[in-house]
């Protein structure tokens, strides 16, 4: 037997509509419009209009910091009462007034972007520590670093507000910054890491002058690694740009040392008969088809690379030779042996620091990791009886940019984010040759003319 369904419908979800579209009971009844929610006060006969959500207490109490770009635009303009009907449109056409990607700069913007960042390059700072000696308390020194971080994110926003500049993301935790500025205290050299497909990028100009502001004795080093993707034209090229800048660099490669590390243990355990020199010989033919000659370039240059200190790939005990000539001096101007030379190691996450300390001491003593800022806070690594590594977290230094695509093409921004890929791709399809990517992905690329509307590239 079926019984009969109640014609009065009971439930929580009744109430809830009830509640929400104004059939309930009570002297404040409300009306819910495209307006707003009509609320009327029985007791003057008032009819008022609110946007107000009914929501627990503690939820309009929570903070709210930041906000995406739609959410603040939706809590903006709920806070000023303005109404949004949504129009419905039977036609929608989408007009192209030109092919130009709107999210790349054309080459005229782009030389007034890069003239403009010229022209306030000397305001991309670091934060400098304070001041302090032996009567600062620590309450004091915690203080006067606070405000010395504040007053420093003020100027860059200014800057970047004031003059139309995009910036780079940069570090903003104190706890970080406070790691490099004890790292530069304690190093007699600091070694500035950079990546090699962009080295102008990562290097942080205003960092090589605080060394020296802290001390002058103090030394910079610029160490290109993954030089291993460059071709020896392109090595020779950063050179001329390096010495013409009055720059101290070297080229490295991690992941090359790396391979004749463990090329080199095979061929111990293999063999202890063969000579120094065709031990060396064979260890590089194997690192896995990685080699420091340029397979594009004449015989003769291939004999000859080698010989140029402009463009040599450092090996692992070539760079520490190098450390070792920083040995710190006295006073006296001899060199003090009771103290170890002390190098301190920055540059941005995923550089490659910690893989190069892997290829200098042959062990996994630091963890190397695919995610960005692996490494939390500095640590001291001897190296040898006269040399201590002093690795600093990685640290994104404040950098001029031109457009959001390139940020994502250069690894700063996380490509998971990502919300429009035209921009990325068209400055990948811009900067690498056709050929090249219908080789790569076994496609044909097919180029509009101008005639047509398209680009002609």
């Amino acid at each position: 037997m079926v019984l009969a369904k109640s014609k009065k419908a009971v439930g929580l979800g009744n109430s809830l509509m009830n509640d929400r579209f104004g059939k309930g009971k009570g002297a404040d009844r409300k009306k819910v419009t495209s307006a707003g929610i009509h609320r009327i006060n029985h007791a003057t006969g008032e009819t008022y209009v609110t946007n107000e959500r009914k929501e627990a207490s503690w939820v309009k109490m929570r903070s709210v910091t930041e906000q995406a770009a739609l959410d603040e635009f939706l809590s903006t303009a709920e806070l000023a009462g303005t109404d949004f009907t949504a129009e419905k449109m039977s036609n929608v056409k989408i007009i192209h007034t030109d092919q130009k990607n709107p999210y790349l700069l054309s080459a005229a913007e782009e030389r007034a972007a890069v003239g403009k960042q010229k022209e306030h390059s000397d305001k991309l700072t670091v934060p400098r520590r304070p001041h302090w000696d032996a009567s600062t308390t620590a309450e004091q020194l915690d203080r006067a670093e606070r405000e010395a971080l504040l007053e420093w994110r003020r100027g860059l926003a200014e800057l970047q507000e004031h003059n139309d500049l995009l910036l780079t993301p940069f570090e903003r935790n104190l706890e970080v910054w406070r790691q490099l500025w004890r790292v530069i205290e304690r190093s007699d050299l600091i070694v500035q890491i950079v990546d090699a497909r962009n080295p102008l990028l990562f290097r942080s100009i205003d960092l090589e002058r605080y060394v020296k502001d802290v001390d002058p004795k103090k030394e910079n080093l610029l160490l290109v690694n993954k030089a291993d993707m460059m071709t020896l034209a392109q090595r020779q090229a950063w050179a001329d740009h390096f010495e013409k800048a009055g720059i101290a660099y070297k080229f490295f490669s991690a992941h090359l040392a790396k391979e004749i590390n463990e090329a080199r243990l095979e061929e111990e355990d293999r063999s202890e008969s063969e000579s120094e020199d065709e031990e060396e010989a064979g260890l590089r033919n194997k690192a896995k088809g990685l080699s420091l000659k340029d397979e594009e370039d004449s015989d003769e240059d291939e004999d000859d690379h080698d010989d140029d200190e402009r463009t040599h790939i450092l090996t692992t005990e070539e760079l520490e030779e190098l450390f070792l000539r920083h040995l710190p001096v006295t006073e006296g101007d001899s060199t003090d042996e009771s103290r170890k030379t002390q190098i301190g190691l920055v540059g941005y996450p995923n550089v490659g620091k910690s893989s190069t300390i892997n290829a200098l001491i042959g062990a996994k003593k630091v963890s190397v990791s695919a995610t960005p800022g692996k490494t939390k806070h500095f640590q001291t690594i001897h190296l040898s009886e006269k040399v201590i590594l002093c690795d600093c977290p990685g640290l994104v230094f404040p950098n001029f940019a031109t457009t959001k695509a390139e940020l994502v093409c250069n690894g700063i921004l996380p490509i998971d984010q990502l919300r429009e890929f035209t921009g990325p791709a068209g400055l990948v399809t811009k900067r690498i040759p056709q050929h090249f990517l219908e080789t790569l992905y076994g496609i044909k690329i097919v180029t509009r003319p101008l005639e047509e509307g398209g680009t002609g590239i």
